[in-house]
C-alpha cells in the first residue's frame, strides 16, 4: 500500500477532528468569489474527513466525494448526509468515476496535489479536466512545507500548473496565497483556481496575498 494511504488510514480519526476543527468558509475563504451556487454539481478530490463535502451538500450543491482511504471514507460518509456519493478513487486515473457519467461544475483538489508524484500530474490534472463541464472551475490548493510524520510530498509551484495548463483547454484565473489554517510552522498555501473555458484566455489573473 501507498505510505501516504497507509498513514490516513491508520490515522484517520486523529485527523478528522484536526480538519473538523476549522470550517470551510475559513480555509477557502480566498477564493470566496467562485465557491459554487446552489444545484451546481461538485467533485471533491481526496475528501478526506467530508467536511467541504458536507459544506456544498449543505448549500444545495450535488455532490460526489472521491477518497481512497477507507477508513476517511467510512468517517466522511457518517459525517455527511446520504445525498453525498462517495467514491473509491484517487488521482491520477479516477477510473471509478465513470459509472457516474455526467460532468461538474466545480472539482476541488484540497490538501492533495502535494502528494502527488511529479510523473503523474499531468495525468492527474487531464483526467478532472476531462471531468470539468465547460466554463466549471478546478481548484487546487498547493501545499508549502515538509512532513515530519512519514508523509512523502513533492514540490508544487505555479510555475508547474501553467506549464501543464498549456496542453490542456484549462486557464489559471486566480492566485491567493495564505497562511496554514492549522497554524503549523514551515506551512503555507496557495490555491489555484483554473477555469475551462476558451473566453477566458484573455481574462487577467487576479493575485491576492
Amino acid at each position: 500500500m501507498d505510505v501516504n494511504l497507509s498513514f490516513y488510514d491508520k490515522n484517520a480519526a486523529q485527523l478528522a477532528e484536526q480538519y473538523d476543527s476549522v470550517d470551510f468558509e475559513s480555509v477557502h475563504s480566498s477564493w470566496r468569489s467562485y465557491w459554487p451556487l446552489s444545484g451546481s454539481s461538485v467533485l471533491d478530490v481526496g475528501a478526506g474527513s467530508g467536511r467541504d463535502a458536507k459544506w456544498f451538500d449543505s448549500h444545495g450543491c450535488k455532490v460526489v466525494a472521491i477518497e481512497p482511504s477507507a477508513s476517511f471514507r467510512l468517517l466522511g460518509q457518517e459525517r455527511t448526509s446520504a445525498a453525498v456519493h462517495w467514491i473509491d478513487a484517487q488521482l491520477p486515473g479516477l477510473s471509478s468515476l465513470d459509472a457516474t457519467s455526467h460532468s461538474f461544475d466545480l472539482i476541488l483538489a484540497s490538501a492533495v496535489w502535494m502528494h502527488i508524484p511529479v510523473p503523474k500530474r499531468y495525468q492527474s490534472l487531464l483526467s478532472m479536466s476531462e471531468r470539468l463541464a465547460e466554463g466549471g472551475r478546478l481548484v487546487i490548493t498547493l501545499r508549502h512545507g515538509t512532513f515530519g510524520d512519514g508523509r512523502t510530498s513533492y514540490g508544487v509551484s505555479i510555475a508547474e500548473l501553467e506549464q501543464i495548463t498549456q496542453r490542456l483547454d484549462l486557464v489559471i484565473c486566480h492566485v491567493a496565497e495564505t497562511e496554514d489554517g492549522l497554524s503549523r510552522t514551515g506551512v503555507t498555501w496557495q490555491t489555484v483556481v483554473l477555469e475551462k473555458a476558451p473566453s477566458v484566455h484573455n481574462k487577467e489573473v487576479s493575485r491576492v496575498s
